[in-house]
């Protein structure tokens, strides 16, 4: 299972939803012309002691240079059933996702197209036994982003390089798949691109047409002394 610890969180946040939350799948491809798998589901699991609602809505994707999403909302591509959720505690429920197709697909039947699945919740009160001078308490609030990929069979990445100087490499993604960092055969001077770039972006994409920046990863040599 793929735990919250893949959201783009940070300190405390983080930390509580890895153990609050479990979202399967976290990152799904889907081909949007086999039948049999145009309909999936979200396996969404609440491990706290407190009821857990969810609004869940779909994103058209895209980056931008710095690997920044960039979501438009989208209620045609996908019919969602439920859009709502309410997860008792420690309990779990399943979302069921249905491809409908759209526009672009109908025009570049073989381009992939990326979405995020957002699940947000909002508030909620069903627990019946709550203490009459309870205290206010601080309510997180989770927002669980997970990547959704529409890919043809036949799509296929095409990653090049741009530019390069000292401290920058810039890529662009000339193919109709998204390129994946970490699985591309891209060498620059003898070194593997994962091996060039910060550690932190080993893991990112590069969208089918899309451009990426990357900074480069800082040298460990220590500077001659004179």
């Amino acid at each position: 299972m793929c735990k919250i610890l893949s959201m783009l969180l940070a300190g405390f946040f983080f930390i509580l939803n890895a153990e609050a939350l479990t979202v399967v799948p976290f990152v799904h491809s889907f081909d949007p012309e086999d039948r049999n798998e145009k309909t999936f589901q979200y396996y969404v699991e609440n491990k706290t002691d407190d009821f857990l609602a969810f609004e869940v809505s779909v994103f058209r994707r895209k980056l931008d240079k710095k690997g920044n999403d960039i979501l438009e909302k989208d209620t045609k591509s996908f019919l969602l059933r439920p859009s709502q959720i309410i997860i008792p505690p420690h309990s779990y429920r399943n979302v069921k996702v249905k491809w409908r197709g759209n526009e672009e697909f109908q025009k570049n039947p073989e381009k992939e197209q990326a979405f995020r699945v957002v699940m947000s919740q909002f508030p909620v009160n069903l627990n019946k036994k709550k203490e009459k001078n309870q205290q206010a308490a601080i309510q997180v609030v989770y927002e669980i982003k997970t990547s959704l990929y529409a890919t043809p069979k036949t799509a296929k990445p095409d990653l090049k390089v741009v530019s390069e100087n000292a401290r920058v490499i810039v890529l662009k993604n000339d193919g109709n798949r998204r390129a994946e960092l970490k699985k591309s055969d891209l060498v620059i001077r003898n070194k593997k691109i994962t091996d060039l770039v910060k550690e932190k972006d080993a893991d990112t994409v590069i969208m089918a047409g899309g451009i990426r920046e990357y900074e480069k990863k800082v040298s460990s040599k220590a500077p001659a002394q004179k």
